[in-house]
């Protein structure tokens, strides 16, 4: 069993991996044992909610088990903006990990991700990779430009993967286009064990879909943003 950790973490490199996404590293105080797939929880000292008590949230963790933790946070409001904002050597807390979204034993994966959803397939790919199973992604995002861990998911050998862009124009795009639902049954194989993280809409209608499709639920496991 992990055990959950609390412990201080240092901003150990701050890269702007597209115009909205961050990737954050961070040096911590002990090492974090976790699944490829979960979560972690941080706050910053210094960066109050509503209650006047730090603000917390959850990221994904992005990184491998044998890499420095890394958090893949996109542009927003409140802490996620702050946390792009941090310069190295700044100080947060992280407790974790967190979850029950890890890979369960199978033989052939399918990984559906929207946006920032990527976050938690990267050390979960690396994994099946490793083990070396059948693993195909599906990788949906707005435009080109929006594509997080682009050079290293086309430079992984063994991984099939398939980006497509919700947003119309681009005729210089490579891949498919509109959202994963509506194109999902040309790649789709019995077989799979289905993971899908992203936004709640995106889910949803996956989800729908690959009922439709005769997946099994059992064989669906689900990251839903709130």
């Amino acid at each position: 069993m992990i055990s959950i950790m609390k412990a201080g973490a240092v901003v150990k490199e701050v890269l702007q991996e597209t115009p909205r996404v961050r990737l954050v590293r961070f040096s911590l105080s002990q090492k974090l044992a976790f699944k490829p797939g979960q979560w972690v929880g941080v706050w910053c000292d210094d960066f109050l909610g509503g209650n006047n008590k730090p603000l917390r949230r959850a990221f994904s963790i992005a990184s491998r088990p044998d890499e420095d933790l890394e958090l893949c946070i996109a542009r927003g409001q409140g802490l996620s903006a702050h946390l792009q904002d941090l310069a190295v050597g700044e100080k947060v807390n992280i407790d974790g990990p967190f979850g029950n979204f890890w890979l369960r034993p199978a033989e052939k994966y399918l990984f559906i991700a929207g946006g920032t959803g990527i976050a938690p397939f990267r050390s979960m790919i690396h994994q099946a990779l490793s083990e070396g199973k059948e693993v195909l992604l599906i990788y949906s995002m707005k435009t080109p430009s929006d594509f997080v861990y682009r050079n290293e998911l086309e430079s992984l050998k063994g991984l099939k993967m398939i980006p497509t862009i919700t947003v119309e124009g681009f005729p210089q795009w490579v891949g498919e286009r509109g959202r994963v639902q509506l194109f999902l049954q040309k790649y789709f194989k019995k077989g799979h064990q289905v993971y899908i993280c992203g936004p709640p809409g995106m889910v949803e209608a996956v989800e729908t879909r690959l009922e439709e499709l005769g997946q099994p639920k059992d064989k669906v496991f689900l990251d839903k943003w709130e």
